[in-house]
């Protein structure tokens, strides 16, 4: 299943194994929530298409019963996602695929142990944390072409490109505020360069990984 699918899923608050019937049944109830939002409307009606396209490819390779795709075990008990977000962090929030979540924290694990090489490199995994986490959270929700040179020859826009900088900015300050929390009182065995490393680009992955700045 592609990422685009998965956060189909997620965008309806669905499992990813969710039947015909709780498709059709969130997207009734989302629907009437945003009646008059005729953007957020168009893109649900996109996402509920997607995911039943999915369900017709699956029956059509075999991994798929046909009672799946028309809904005949409704009275099965299904999975529910492990963790929903409250409605009003809609705007601002959205969980993450298994990859996406898969690859930031490589991506910052290893930013963050990069005092380990050199202490004084501190300050460029600040830096890279900071240009990482802008730039994944300002194309975060963006059209994917599958094309990188696509994303960096995007026009930007200003409200998504000020938010990203913001939350980047914010996130960052949490980090390294907490290090020095931590670092005076549980460790200050390590150095203090790499705390503030290890604190700030975790928060920074958290804000590439759970933010979003596009708008809707």
């Amino acid at each position: 299943m592609s990422e685009e699918v998965q956060g189909c899923f997620r965008m309806m608050g669905l499992a990813e194994d969710a039947t015909y019937d709780e498709v059709e049944a969130a997207y009734e109830q989302l629907a009437a929530k945003y009646a008059g939002e005729t953007k957020r409307l168009i893109k649900l009606q996109v996402a509920k298409d997607k995911i039943l396209e999915e369900r017709l490819r699956q029956r059509m390779s075999g991994s798929l019963k046909v009672s799946d795709v028309f809904g005949e075990d409704r009275f099965v008990e299904q999975k529910k996602p492990l963790i929903v977000l409250p409605p009003f962090l809609d705007r601002v929030m959205e969980l993450p695929s298994k990859a996406e979540l898969t690859k930031n924290s490589i991506v910052f694990g290893c930013i963050g142990l990069l005092p380990i090489l050199a202490i004084s490199w501190a300050s460029t995994s600040v830096s890279l944390g900071f240009a990482a986490s802008l730039y994944l959270l300002y194309n975060r929700g963006a059209p994917d072409t599958g094309n990188d040179m696509d994303a960096a020859m995007r026009p930007p826009k200003v409200r998504p490109l000020l938010l990203s900088a913001g939350i980047t900015l914010l996130m960052g300050a949490v980090g390294a505020t907490l290090s020095q929390v931590f670092y005076s009182s549980l460790l200050s065995f390590l150095p203090q360069q790499l705390v503030i490393s290890l604190f700030t680009s975790f928060f920074f992955g958290v804000s590439a990984t759970f933010f979003k700045a596009q708008e809707d």
